[in-house]
């Protein structure tokens, strides 16, 4: 427990002071360093995409806190990359249906059966969240540097706002590297955040829990992947 709590304390500190930061703000006490290997940097550019199988079925439990109320959801969940097609049903801890998604490509459907729930605000927020954990996009012009405990952050800063992902370096296998966290930064300031924790659901491969804040929706998420199915060489599915 103290190391996980440690673990976070470092990652957080790495976040707010590495990355996008204004020039001259890095404090001498954190060792920080510009990495200039590009096959390192393509290498963690290209593992953005590839996070996550092209096809896969996950069955996520969801703490939702909007405006500080909490709800309790049960999201069932199929994407496929190759289409960037995505479809969501979302239930509530009692099995009701609050709303349906379904994406392909610039095509948005959205069924809510919740007032509060307007499509608008879901295609702003939930279809955003699930692009932004399952249909990542590499970055153009990447710039990466080293923090202490075999932290790397991988940026890119376009029209003001700054894009980080933050790679932990495996001991084993040798020279991997895994996603710990994803940022935006806008004037210097966090605006959405995801954080990712690995356990040995999945035999460690994706993360089991989800941490995710919007700072400018006002909600803050809390995802518990309950199962992830990936589909066999015969069509069925593996979990």
């Amino acid at each position: 427990m103290v190391d996980k709590k440690l673990s976070i304390i470092l990652l957080t500190l790495f976040f707010l002071l590495t990355g996008c930061a204004p020039k001259g703000s890095m404090p001498v006490s954190l060792p920080v360093h510009k990495i200039h290997d590009k096959a390192l940097i393509a290498k963690l550019n290209q593992s953005i995409l590839h996070q996550y199988p092209n096809r896969f079925k996950a069955v996520h439990h969801v703490a939702l806190t909007l405006f500080e109320k909490t709800y309790v959801l049960n999201g069932y969940f199929t994407l496929d990359r190759s289409k960037k097609q995505i479809q969501l049903i979302a239930q509530n801890d009692m099995g009701g249906t609050l709303f349906e998604i379904h994406t392909q490509k610039e095509n948005t459907n959205i069924q809510s059966k919740i007032d509060f729930l307007k499509a608008r605000w879901l295609k702003k927020s939930v279809v955003k969240d699930l692009e932004n954990l399952y249909l990542n996009t590499a970055l153009k012009s990447p710039v990466l540097s080293r923090g202490p405990d075999n932290l790397f952050l991988l940026s890119e800063n376009q029209e003001g706002i700054c894009r980080e992902y933050l790679f932990k370096k495996e001991s084993s296998p040798q020279d991997s590297y895994r996603l710990m966290g994803y940022k935006l930064i806008k004037n210097n300031k966090k605006i959405y955040a995801i954080n990712y924790i690995y356990d040995k659901k999945n035999d460690g491969q994706y993360p089991s829990f989800i941490t995710l804040e919007d700072k400018n929706l006002h909600y803050q998420l809390k995802i518990n992947i309950q199962y992830f199915f990936t589909p066999t060489k015969n069509g069925k599915n593996k979990g």
